[in-house]
């Protein structure tokens, strides 16, 4: 190709800048993610902010489904776009920002299993240090919710009282339930154990629904374990229910009510429990966060179409807090 004047004047151009600086270097390739960028969302409900934080993640086998046949199990997460087994679930906690108070719903797993433990640093993260957490609410005390609440041996929220349902700490503090209780749950009894111990005199527990914090009422929902509770942020259908453990794998458990998990105490109760609670939060539009639903967890229960008893409905993205 002939060279043309622009072409002769451009390389004149250029040749001092090459000259001086030598050639250019080709661009690096940026490296390719590992890992998700820090999994936090944030809505307002009613004066409060609440944040949710994913500790992690568990991989449940659906053996441990009961009141349902595997090829039905696999036909719900296939229609979920879920894939084959195991059933991925989420580790969730929320941060609760009140106007007087900064308030941590459950610890997640530290320690407790390999995919968890990662609360303390995302808040960190997020800008919520652990000396802010005035106050910790557990739903209950299995390890995956109360393994983050002591780190080296001390309360990893300095600064917080813990609340827990009286019913709950009884029954995981007792010596003579840990003797009689099979070999595989021992476990969870010791780390409920350690938990309150390190805790001590800064548990608080409370026997009954109602008003835990200002602006947080427990509501009690039985059977996943004797005291299990959740926590109603606000009031009505502005409000949120953070439910805990109510359903531990959505694509399976929403649609069938009926089907139970292995690590409930009271498989009846907690699928009675489960079955009330879901129409309730249908029937009157609460919007509700769940421990174990995909992250961040937070949205409305519909009923459901086909064979289907109900469906989530994950809430939109929040663009404006104020």
């Amino acid at each position: 190709m002939p060279v043309s004047r622009r072409h002769f004047v451009a390389g004149a151009l250029s040749a001092p800048i090459l000259m001086r600086f030598g050639a250019l270097p080709a661009a690096a390739k940026a490296p390719t993610p590992t890992s998700q960028v820090l999994p936090v969302q944030q809505i307002r409900v009613g004066e409060a902010i609440v944040t949710a934080v994913s500790d992690g993640y568990l991989d449940l086998d659906i053996a441990l489904l009961s009141n349902i046949e595997a090829s039905e199990a696999e036909r719900l997460l296939d229609e979920a776009f879920k894939g084959a087994p195991p059933v991925t679930t989420g580790v969730n906690a929320y941060v609760v920002h009140l106007p007087e108070q900064t308030v941590l719903i459950d610890t997640g797993g530290a320690g407790a299993f390999p995919q968890m433990g990662k609360l303390q640093d995302r808040l960190t993260a997020a800008g919520i240090p652990p000396e802010d957490i005035d106050a910790v609410l557990l739903t209950h005390l299995h390890p995956d919710h109360v393994g983050g609440l002591v780190l080296d041996g001390k309360l990893a929220f300095p600064n917080a009282t813990v609340h827990v349902h009286k019913a709950e700490y009884d029954f995981w503090t007792s010596i003579e339930n840990r003797d009689a209780a099979p070999d595989s749950v021992k476990g969870f009894f010791d780390a409920a154990r350690t938990a309150m111990e390190v805790a001590g005199d800064k548990v608080k527990t409370f026997a009954a629904a109602g008003e835990v914090v200002p602006g947080i009422a427990a509501r009690e929902l039985f059977g996943h374990t004797p005291g299990h509770c959740g926590y109603m942020i606000g009031e009505g259908a502005d409000g949120l229910l953070v439910w805990g453990d109510v359903v531990h794998a959505g694509a399976i458990q929403f649609a069938r009510p009926d089907v139970g998990i292995a690590f409930d105490g009271d498989p009846q109760v907690a699928i009675a429990t489960r079955e009330a609670l879901l129409a309730d939060v249908a029937a009157n539009r609460t919007r509700i966060a769940g421990m174990h639903i995909a992250f961040p967890s937070i949205g409305h229960v519909v009923e459901g179409s086909g064979d289907a008893a109900y469906a989530f409905r994950p809430s939109e993205w929040q663009y404006d807090l104020g």
